[in-house]
Protein backbone atom coordinates (compact mmCIF):
# COMPACT_ATOMS: atom_id res chain seq x y z
CA UNK A 1 0.00 0.00 0.00
CA UNK A 2 1.32 3.48 -0.88
CA UNK A 3 2.02 6.23 1.59
CA UNK A 4 -0.69 8.72 2.47
CA UNK A 5 -0.17 11.96 0.57
CA UNK A 6 -1.82 14.68 2.64
CA UNK A 7 -1.26 17.46 0.09
CA UNK A 8 -2.92 15.40 -2.63
CA UNK A 9 -5.78 14.53 -0.27
CA UNK A 10 -6.38 18.21 0.55
CA UNK A 11 -6.26 19.18 -3.14
CA UNK A 12 -8.79 16.48 -4.02
CA UNK A 13 -11.08 17.47 -1.13
CA UNK A 14 -11.00 21.12 -2.19
CA UNK A 15 -11.63 20.20 -5.82
CA UNK A 16 -14.71 18.21 -4.82
CA UNK A 17 -16.12 20.66 -2.24
CA UNK A 18 -15.27 24.14 -3.51
CA UNK A 19 -15.43 26.26 -6.65
CA UNK A 20 -12.54 28.61 -7.26
CA UNK A 21 -13.13 32.25 -8.11
CA UNK A 22 -10.12 34.22 -9.25
CA UNK A 23 -10.29 37.99 -9.57
CA UNK A 24 -7.87 40.77 -10.37
CA UNK A 25 -7.33 44.11 -8.68
CA UNK A 26 -5.26 47.07 -9.87
CA UNK A 27 -1.57 46.94 -9.00
CA UNK A 28 -1.02 48.12 -5.43
CA UNK A 29 -4.57 47.39 -4.25
CA UNK A 30 -3.80 43.92 -2.91
CA UNK A 31 -1.81 45.21 0.08
CA UNK A 32 -4.43 47.89 0.80
CA UNK A 33 -7.21 45.28 0.74
CA UNK A 34 -5.17 42.96 2.96
CA UNK A 35 -4.68 45.67 5.59
CA UNK A 36 -8.40 46.42 5.44
CA UNK A 37 -9.68 42.88 5.98
CA UNK A 38 -7.16 42.28 8.76
CA UNK A 39 -8.21 45.53 10.48
CA UNK A 40 -11.84 44.35 10.27
CA UNK A 41 -10.85 41.19 12.16
CA UNK A 42 -11.16 38.63 9.37
CA UNK A 43 -8.81 35.64 9.45
CA UNK A 44 -8.46 35.50 5.66
CA UNK A 45 -9.27 37.30 2.44
CA UNK A 46 -11.48 34.35 1.55
CA UNK A 47 -13.65 34.79 4.65
CA UNK A 48 -13.87 38.54 4.02
CA UNK A 49 -14.96 38.11 0.38
CA UNK A 50 -17.46 35.37 1.25
CA UNK A 51 -18.97 37.59 3.97
CA UNK A 52 -19.27 40.56 1.60
CA UNK A 53 -20.96 38.43 -1.04
CA UNK A 54 -23.37 36.87 1.47
CA UNK A 55 -24.35 40.30 2.85
CA UNK A 56 -24.86 41.70 -0.65
CA UNK A 57 -26.97 38.75 -1.74
CA UNK A 58 -29.06 38.91 1.45
CA UNK A 59 -29.61 42.63 0.93
CA UNK A 60 -30.78 41.97 -2.63
CA UNK A 61 -33.15 39.23 -1.52
CA UNK A 62 -34.70 41.62 0.97
CA UNK A 63 -35.30 44.19 -1.77
CA UNK A 64 -32.50 46.51 -0.76
CA UNK A 65 -30.41 46.12 -3.92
Amino acid sequence: MGEFNQAKYIQQFQKEKYDRCIFNVPKGQKSIIEKHWKAKGYKSLNSYINNLIAKDMQKDSLGGG
